[in-house]
C-alpha cells in the first residue's frame, strides 16, 4: 500500500489564485519610491531656495542659525558698570526701556551722576567675596552681594563692563557674576585687558581675574587695549579710551535691546558653551555695503585672527533693507565660519543713516 502523495499547491495555487495582494505591493513600493523622491527634492530645492536653512544643496547639514527677539515680552536687562573704568563704559550706555543701569564703586565717581541706581562696595573685601563658589556658598550672607542682589531683583540678564588688572572692576565683575547666578539670570560681561607697558604684576592681576570672572559670568568678551592703538594711533589716550567706551557700550546696549524672555536660556547655553569670546563691528553703504560691513567687522582689533574657528556667533545688524540684507549678511559671515551656530537679530535702522552696520559676538 503506497502513501497518499504529498502535495504543495495549496500555498502556490493560493497565490496564484489571488494575484490581487501582489499587485497591491508593488504599486506601495512604486508610491514609497516616489514618496522618497519627491522628499529628496523639496529639501534641494528649499535648502537652495533659502540660505537660511540649514540644510544644503548637496545634502550636508550646516551649523543651526535662530533668531533672536521674536518672543512677545522684552527681556529685562541690568547693564552694571563695576569700578572707574566700567562706570566711564556705562554713562555711554544708552539704555532701552527694558534696561537699568547700575554703578558699582568705592566711592562716587562723577561717571555715576546721570545713573540713578548706585552700590557702594568695600574694594579690599571683593576677591574674597567674588572667589566664593555659589554652589558651595549658595547663600548671600555680605553686605555687598545683599547690595547687588536688590538691585538686580527682576532681571532675566546682567550685562558687565568694566577693566581687569585693578582693585575693583575686574573682582567687581565677578561678585556681580555669583550673585546673577544665585538669582538664576543669565550673564554676559564686557572686560578690558590693560596694555602691555603697565607691567607684568597688573596683567597677572588681569589674568587672574578674567579666569575668575570666566567661572562666574557665562560670557566673558576681552578688549586688549594694546589692539586700541592700532585704530587710535594719533589719538591723545584719554580720547583713545573714550573711543573704545563708545565701542563697549554699542553691544551692551543693543544685546539688551532685542533680547525677549524666551531667549535668555537659549543664549545662556550659548554663551556658557565657549570659553573665550572677541567682539567686531563694521559699516558699509551703497551696493556692496554688507560685504564690506561684514568684512570691517571680522578685521576689527578685537576680532579673532582665524575666523573658520568660531563656533558661536552672536550677530547683531542695523539695515536699511532687512530682508536682503540680513540674508546676504548671514551669508557673508557663513562663507567665512562655516562651522558657526549663528544667533542674530536685526535692530530698528535710523532713518537718516543709509549704512549697513553689523557686530559680531564671536565664541572661539
Amino acid at each position: 500500500m503506497q502513501p497518499p502523495p504529498t502535495t504543495t499547491t495549496s500555498a502556490v495555487s493560493g497565490s496564484r489564485a489571488d494575484p490581487t495582494g501582489s499587485r497591491i505591493e508593488c504599486i506601495l513600493i512604486v508610491l514609497s519610491f516616489a514618496a522618497f523622491l519627491f522628499s529628496l527634492q523639496y529639501r534641494y530645492q528649499t535648502a537652495n531656495d533659502n540660505p537660511l536653512s540649514p540644510g544644503t544643496s548637496d545634502g550636508a547639514r550646516v551649523p543651526d542659525t535662530w533668531r533672536l527677539g521674536v518672543g512677545e515680552e522684552r527681556a529685562r536687562v541690568a547693564i552694571v558698570g563695576c569700578g572707574g573704568a566700567g562706570c566711564n563704559v556705562l554713562r555711554r550706555v544708552a539704555a532701552p526701556p527694558n534696561a537699568t543701569r547700575i554703578a558699582v564703586n568705592d566711592t562716587v565717581h562723577p561717571s555715576m551722576a546721570e545713573v540713578s541706581t548706585r552700590v557702594l562696595v568695600a574694594a579690599g573685601s571683593l576677591q574674597a567675596y567674588a572667589s566664593m563658589d555659589e554652589k558651595a556658598v549658595p547663600n548671600m550672607e555680605t553686605d555687598e552681594e545683599k547690595q547687588i542682589s536688590a538691585s538686580l531683583l527682576d532681571r532675566d540678564i546682567v550685562v558687565m563692563l568694566g577693566g581687569l588688572g585693578g582693585e575693583l572692576g575686574g573682582w567687581g565683575m565677578s561678585l556681580v557674576g555669583r550673585v546673577a547666578r544665585i538669582l538664576g539670570d543669565a550673564s554676559v560681561a564686557f572686560a578690558t585687558v590693560p596694555f602691555t607697558i603697565e607691567g607684568p604684576i597688573r596683567r597677572q592681576l588681569a589674568e587672574a581675574q578674567l579666569r575668575l570672572l570666566q567661572k562666574r559670568a557665562d560670557g566673558v568678551v576681552t578688549f586688549s587695549n594694546d589692539r586700541l592703538l592700532q585704530f587710535a594711533r594719533d589719538l591723545p589716550l584719554t580720547k583713545a579710551f573714550a573711543a573704545l567706551g563708545a565701542i563697549m557700550a554699542r553691544p551692551a546696549a543693543e544685546l539688551g535691546a532685542v533680547l525677549t524672555r524666551s531667549d535668555v536660556v537659549p543664549l545662556r547655553r550659548t554663551l556658557a558653551g565657549v570659553r573665550e569670546w572677541r567682539f567686531g563691528m563694521g559699516a558699509g553703504r551703497e551696493k556692496h555695503r554688507c560685504f564690506v560691513a561684514v568684512e570691517e567687522a571680522y578685521s576689527s582689533p578685537w576680532f579673532t585672527s582665524l575666523p573658520e574657528e568660531i563656533s558661536h556667533a552672536i550677530v547683531l545688524m542695523s539695515v536699511p533693507e532687512p530682508d536682503k540684507d540680513e540674508i546676504e549678511i548671514l551669508q557673508e559671515i557663513r562663507r567665512r565660519s562655516p562651522h558657526a551656530v549663528i544667533a542674530w537679530a536685526s535692530l530698528p535702522s535710523v532713518a537718516t543713516d543709509d549704512r549697513t552696520i553689523v557686530q559680531v559676538l564671536a565664541g572661539i
